[in-house]
């Protein structure tokens, strides 16, 4: 028994870590997952985020707020802005690389692996919600 703890010990360290990486929200029906960033060293950034609407009516995401960046802007795969992100009831969106984000201009400074900010998320009915970005190597796609 003893010989058992002791060797789980190491791996007992690294499960609050692993919780911690993976967060979500809930705002109303919307539920948000795990908001990201990827280091920048240039005024801009990208933002991913998965968002779901348990709802039955449809939720528009109109933007945000952050104290890290002057802007925050949605926007479309090909980067041009997008005046709302419409999240219809039951039915995923993922914002992610190489699709539509949410763009952040005019950085304040260099986001570096394992920074976190906050950003807080506006919607049509729902109201507003600050959540945590965490800055991370994600996924290419």
């Amino acid at each position: 028994m003893r010989r058992r703890r002791l060797l789980l010990s190491p791996l007992l360290l690294l499960l609050p870590l692993r919780t911690a990486a993976a967060h979500s929200y809930r705002l109303g029906p919307i539920e948000i997952g795990h908001p990201w960033s990827r280091p920048s060293v240039t005024g801009a950034a990208a933002v991913f985020v998965a968002f779901s609407n348990t709802g039955r009516a449809t939720e528009r995401l109109l933007g945000g707020r952050t104290a890290i960046a002057d802007a925050v802007i949605l926007r479309d795969q090909d980067g041009s802005p997008l005046e709302y992100l419409e999240l219809l009831p039951h039915r995923p969106v993922a914002l992610r690389p190489g699709g539509k984000y949410i763009g952040l201009r005019g950085l304040k400074g260099p986001l570096a692996l394992e920074d976190s900010f906050a950003l807080t998320l506006r919607f049509a009915n729902a109201g507003e919600i600050a959540v945590t970005v965490m800055v991370e190597d994600g996924p290419d796609h």
